[in-house]
């Protein structure tokens, strides 16, 4: 569906809202088509220090309204989903009021979409599914329960729309799905593809790393891959884009290996378009995904990290943990490594030291091409067959 096809359209999103995730994408898409009607609810979750849940309406592609709600209290998980479970019932009788569609970023949120819509007359009911873990509670009863409301909303919305096909499959996999009860097609996280404009020379030296400075999480590598790296290649540079609760402690060892002058450790950057100008200074980057937990969701999911160094046109040098790290092996835009220092060294001095690395690089960026957010929301769209009530993506893998 093209975007200029969605202009007479109302659409509705739910949102368990912490950070900027696929949910908010759509909607700024969404906005950029002049869509008749949007509605984004925001649901407060983990981190997001909102306690209101936030209802903001777009009509033409433009702001039209927003609302909080009266309550905003902070609850108990297990309370707050609750409370969510009971607004995102009124909201949908209230907002989604003859919905062409209705997205729900999680099951709870669809589920809710699913019970309101015969009183809201919503056409069709997605559930945007963002990610698996073979267990996600240790505690027994409340895994038995969120995989109970997985269910019900994968069976009853005319749409689930996983970020990778291993978010669904592991769920058949481990029967909490029966595959022939379910209508589903992949929609990945996408990309924000820099147009030839704003593409630049390459700077091969610099290894850049976005995401969450954390120990067991790639964090501890940087030290002693900095060290190989500098062995290999002298000229090499770092530079660090995020927060974390091992921030602090990279500075110091850093100083202590003697090579902050080799660093820029950058901390939390707020603004996306400040991220993505140290990005485009880069000339390699790096995703060391921890392999050790096998109840990691990066098993299963489709890292955003990953998304915008492919829009950055970025070569990424990885671990095989997501299910895109044998995409971008495949298709030339960089390599797999192993969860250790001398390896990722080596592989990163492979990348840069490669005789054809501008075209190693224009193979990441046309593979930041191929998820642009606009080519993944225009296939999903497609699939709804929103011409026609009543039709679906068909059961199964569409």
């Amino acid at each position: 569906m093209k975007p200029d096809q969605m202009t007479n359209k109302k659409i509705v999103i739910f949102s368990h809202y912490a950070t900027t995730g696929a949910c908010e994408e759509l909607c700024e898409w969404l906005k950029q088509t002049g869509i008749r009607e949007l509605v984004y609810v925001a649901f407060p979750f983990g981190p997001c220090r909102d306690r209101f849940i936030r209802v903001e309406t777009y009509r033409d592609g433009k702001a039209a309204g927003v609302e909080r709600s009266l309550f905003r209290l902070k609850m108990p998980e297990p309370f707050a989903y609750a409370k969510d479970l009971v607004y995102a019932f009124f909201y949908a009788i209230k907002y989604a009021r003859n919905a062409d569609v209705l997205v729900a970023g999680d099951n709870l949120l669809a589920v809710a979409g699913i019970l309101a819509r015969k009183l809201a007359r919503v056409k069709r009911i997605v559930y945007y599914m963002i990610d698996y873990t073979p267990t996600r509670y240790a505690n027994r009863v409340l895994n038995s329960v969120y995989y109970s409301v997985d269910r019900q909303a994968a069976y009853h919305a005319d749409a689930v729309w996983p970020l990778t096909p291993e978010i669904i499959q592991g769920r058949f996999a481990s029967g909490r799905l029966n595959a022939q009860r379910v209508r589903w097609y992949a929609v990945p996280y996408g990309s924000h593809p820099l147009d030839q404009a704003r593409l630049r020379t390459y700077d091969r030296t610099n290894v850049v790393y976005m995401g969450d400075v954390v120990r067991n999480k790639g964090a501890e590598l940087f030290v002693p891959m900095a060290v190989e790296l500098v062995r290999l290649m002298p000229e090499v540079r770092f530079t660090v884009i995020g927060g974390g609760k091992d921030l602090q402690s990279l500075r110091d060892e850093i100083g202590r290996a003697g090579l902050a002058a080799r660093f820029d450790v950058c901390g939390f950057v707020e603004k996306m378009e400040d991220v993505v100008a140290k990005l485009t200074g880069g000339g390699v980057a790096i995703a060391p995904y921890y392999p050790f937990d096998k109840n990691s969701f990066t098993f299963y999911s489709d890292p955003g990290k990953v998304k915008v160094y492919l829009g950055c046109g970025l070569p990424i040098v990885l671990t095989d943990v997501p299910p895109i790290a044998k995409t971008i092996e495949r298709e030339g835009a960089g390599r797999i490594a192993e969860y250790d220092a001398a390896d990722f060294a080596r592989k990163v001095a492979s990348v840069m030291t490669a005789s054809d690395y501008p075209e190693v690089c224009e193979r990441a960026r046309q593979l930041g091409l191929s998820f642009a957010w606009e080519k993944v929301f225009c296939d999903a769209f497609e699939g709804l067959g929103l011409g026609v009530p009543g039709e679906g993506g068909g059961v199964g893998h569409v």
